[in-house]
């Protein structure tokens, strides 16, 4: 990522907490935290999404907008800070937290790290969209997905540079049926992993990202056999593509994980990356 510059204090900053999957003990530290150095605090509801954070940030004059919580949640936060062109800064949600881990953000101390935003440089990442849906991450159909530690013997020297972030993906059954469209074609295909920026596929792991300002969506494509929930069982390999647009078809609704959050997507399915659309503020390394 290049450095746009290094970042002042923020003197209007709100945070935005989802503290639905934190423990108590952790939100209630952190809020007092954030309190204390003059944060305004926007606490998500159940049903909260962009119109609260929107509201908030107008109403306290924001010149920053920081996010705590899950990754299913973030780009509520991230939506508002990139339409109002406010520098963007991520809370860890914890060790599996792999943006965060792909920013180079400590994990392991969320307090510290909302310390660290006073002293950070700003750099331009990507984000994607999927029929109007922002994702930060990855956007998949026909697979589960979850965090996982990587296998670092399994890295290619090519992918030194490479975060160490994986996702474990296992073929969802029964598999939808999604067509797709590799030039002036239509093909069918059992699963597809869309990710914001070129990952490393494998067997049962998408790997991280070298970079988060490329341009591009990085799309693995799983063709669809006689045998396709058993695709990567049997070491079928992905087809991986590089794209700045992508169009799925399928003759119904499609349950996508988008992000860590299920959905559904009605057809035609259309993903486009977002190119340097977010700011984020990132801690100076010492």
């Amino acid at each position: 990522m290049d450095q746009v510059s290094s970042a002042t204090p923020p003197s209007s900053p709100i945070l935005v907490v989802d503290g639905s999957e934190m423990a108590q003990s952790a939100r209630r530290e952190l809020c007092n935290e954030a309190q204390r150095r003059g944060w305004k605090l926007v606490e998500l509801g159940t049903d909260d999404g962009y119109p609260e954070i929107d509201i908030a940030a107008a109403r306290h004059g924001a010149d920053i907008v920081a996010f705590a919580g899950p990754a299913r949640s973030q780009c509520k936060a991230a939506v508002v800070a990139s339409g109002r062109e406010l520098p963007y800064a991520y809370l860890p949600a914890g060790r599996r937290d792999l943006f965060a881990r792909e920013l180079g953000i400590d994990t392991d101390d969320v307090v510290r790290a909302l310390g660290a935003i006073e002293d950070c440089c700003e750099y331009y990442v990507d984000l994607a969209e999927v029929n109007g849906v922002t994702f930060a991450n990855y956007a998949a159909l026909g697979l589960d997905c979850g965090p996982a530690r990587p296998n670092l013997a399994g890295f290619a020297s090519a992918w030194a540079s490479t975060s160490l972030a994986v996702y474990n993906v296992g073929c969802r059954q029964p598999t939808p049926r999604l067509h797709w469209f590799p030039g002036s074609g239509r093909e069918r295909c059992a699963a597809l992993f869309v990710s914001n920026n070129r990952r490393r596929f494998e067997a049962h792991a998408v790997g991280g990202r070298a970079r988060l300002d490329g341009g591009v969506l990085g799309i693995g494509v799983l063709e669809a056999r006689h045998d396709a929930a058993n695709a990567l069982d049997d070491g079928q390999p992905w087809r991986e593509l590089l794209l700045r647009f992508f169009e799925v078809d399928s003759g119904g609704p499609v349950r996508a994980d988008v992000d860590g959050q299920v959905m559904l997507l009605e057809p035609p399915m259309r993903f486009r990356i977002l190119p340097r659309a977010l700011r984020v503020r990132v801690p100076l390394r010492s």
